[in-house]
């Protein structure tokens, strides 16, 4: 049998900050919005990460806070820049997180686009930019290593680790779910050796059947089995009967979020805006390549009627 499909709310945190009074944002409607969230029936609530290229309410204290008010739904972040922190503290508050919720976790991580914003966000930390994949790579491989609750030695370019032992542990054994945001050859290739599962953007069923052909084939390379990783497609979505004021909330959207158009975002991005049918149609060619977890951000000022178009309009048009 096929597995239930499940949706996530991407909880609009940068939106939050880019429209508050003097940077000074109401984190109050982001935990009100998570908890409403999982009352109407969201299976998962996700926050983004960002420091300086896109500022927001940070991610794991703001997952901590959604964790004590809420009981059932998976919390997860997407993504969260791993090679901007390093990976031994990292280690620790993750696992302090999961355990403060009850191991609801999922750990998505990703490196960050390679816009000047992001080069000068690694710059302001002190990361080479550069490097941030292999960052990426040794800090994944020392988190597991910690949360395994075992003595870790860890000798990389990067990083020299001898003897360590974190505790507590958190809840799920081993740690929470990583899965990792990869397009390229190279991050493909991480998420197959290293990671619990693939969190992609988009654009097509098409593209990202061709990524999963050669993350399979990664897997099988590193002697790992490929249906066993978690797939967790992120979309963005306005949906509304009216397809005309859809596209325009939109395209003013993804404007003042990124400066471009909906046609440039979308040849990387999963963006879709219309009718709940056209909706439903075009997140059903993600479920027959096998996604069957959505993580949605709304591309609207109106996130409760959006969260409950979701739900009652368009989820019930697909097909799991």
């Amino acid at each position: 049998m096929a597995n239930p499909l499940k949706f996530g709310y991407l909880i609009p945190t940068r939106e939050a900050v880019m429209h508050s009074v003097g940077g000074r944002a109401d984190i109050r409607r982001m935990l009100d919005l998570a908890v409403r969230a999982e009352r109407i029936g969201f299976d998962s609530v996700w926050i983004g990460d960002s420091i300086l290229a896109r500022p927001r309410f940070e991610a794991l204290t703001t997952l901590a806070a959604i964790a004590m008010r809420t009981e059932r739904v998976q919390i997860g972040t997407a993504i969260y820049l791993t090679p901007l922190r390093h990976p031994v503290p990292l280690a620790q508050t993750v696992c302090n997180l999961d355990l403060l919720c009850g191991g609801r976790l999922l750990f998505g991580i990703g490196l960050g686009p390679p816009t000047d914003a992001v080069r000068v966000e690694y710059a302001a930390c002190g990361v080479d930019f550069h490097r941030r994949g292999q960052l990426q790579e040794e800090g994944l491989q020392i988190m597991k290593g910690l949360w395994s609750g075992q003595l870790f030695t860890f000798h990389g370019e990067y990083f020299r680790i001898e003897n360590a032992l974190l505790h507590p542990l958190p809840t799920q054994a081993g740690g929470p779910p990583v899965l990792l945001a990869a397009a390229a050859e190279r991050p493909l290739q991480r998420a197959a050796r290293f990671g619990d599962g693939w969190l992609p953007i988009g654009p097509n069923p098409q593209e990202l059947s061709r990524r999963w052909e050669l993350l399979t084939r990664y897997s099988a390379d590193a002697g790992r089995d490929p249906a066993k990783l978690l797939r967790v497609l992120y979309v963005t979505l306005n949906i509304n009967r009216d397809a005309a004021q859809a596209q325009q909330e939109m395209d003013a959207f993804l404007h003042d979020y990124y400066g471009g158009s909906h046609e440039q975002l979308s040849r990387t991005q999963a963006n879709y805006a219309g009718e709940p049918r056209a909706c439903a149609e075009f997140l059903q060619g993600f479920v027959e390549i096998g996604i069957n977890h959505f993580i949605v951000r709304f591309a609207s000022g109106g996130q409760e009627t959006q969260m409950d178009r979701l739900l009652q309009e368009m989820v019930p048009l697909l097909k799991s």
